[in-house]
């Protein structure tokens, strides 16, 4: 604003410097929205550390951790001018959002009933719409992150293939830096093992991107969400658990075998030997 008023006071201002100005303030707000997330970051990274484990199923308070940390954040950065501010919330809902996403592919849940996925969809549902409702307390701009949990939560808890399909397309199309290995992570979660049905929803992301051209891909990175979501524990972590099982099994069979006796040779008796 006092650069824009200074414009207008002195006619001698060129677009070029009026340009150059606004560019050097601009990297001044950027740089401190990257310092303020950061340092909130450092606070909160701990807590996502517990998320998405076999405790976490049934204890609230690490997600119940981050959300008091960023409001007693938050009640410093409201203090914040209008533009500053609305970069700053955006940046840290975009960063609560991939560091949640970050836990739940690192797959430490494999889901091994029914009532499971239920817990763990509920659990991922709950978690969803708290973060929702925080950053629009928050005033966030970036509502389109909200929909991640709840579509993840409704692939691991629906029953049939083609409601699977359906809601992994909804997915890509909404977030279309998705990738197969995404979608697989998931399905690990979730305890499916039939390669078959896994191919048929995976294949509904290769479908899409074809029938998309890719032009939905190349997105701009303020939309990009998946594209910095790692996949720390790729597929086949189901295959090794069930060749675990199959060696184990086999070992077991192996050890109730009957043995076949052993020919014994005879031993002449040889004075000689101190026997």
């Amino acid at each position: 604003g006092f650069v824009q008023r200074c414009a207008q006071c002195d006619t001698s201002v060129s677009e070029d410097s009026l340009r150059r100005a606004n560019k050097a303030l601009d990297h001044i707000v950027q740089q401190g929205v990257r310092v303020l997330s950061e340092r909130l970051y450092l606070h909160i990274r701990p807590f996502f550390e517990r998320l998405v484990k076999r405790k976490w199923l049934s204890n609230t308070e690490p997600y119940e951790q981050i959300e008091t940390l960023i409001k007693e954040y938050f009640k410093k950065y409201h203090r914040m001018d209008s533009p500053p501010y609305q970069l700053l919330v955006a940046e840290v809902h975009r960063r609560v959002v991939t560091e949640y996403l970050r836990s739940v592919m690192r797959g430490r849940i494999i889901c091994t009933s029914m009532k499971m996925r239920k817990r763990m969809a509920g659990r991922l549902r709950d978690e969803g719409k708290q973060i929702k409702v925080l950053f629009k307390d928050l005033e966030s701009p970036s509502s389109w992150l909200d929909s991640a949990l709840s579509h993840i939560s409704e692939i691991i808890q629906l029953e049939d293939v083609p409601s699977i399909q359906m809601e992994v397309g909804v997915l890509v199309r909404e977030f279309p830096d998705v990738r197969k290995k995404h979608v697989s992570a998931i399905l690990n979660i979730r305890g499916m093992t039939r390669q078959a049905e896994r191919q048929e929803i995976i294949n509904i992301v290769k479908d899409i991107e074809s029938t998309d051209g890719g032009g939905s891909i190349r997105m701009s990175r303020d939309r990009a969400l998946f594209a910095e979501v790692p996949v720390t524990s790729e597929v086949h972590c189901l295959n090794v658990g069930l060749s675990r099982i199959a060696l184990t099994a086999s070992s077991c069979f192996s050890s109730l075998r009957p043995r076949r006796p052993k020919a014994r040779t005879p031993v002449q008796d040889n004075p000689d030997d101190g026997l």
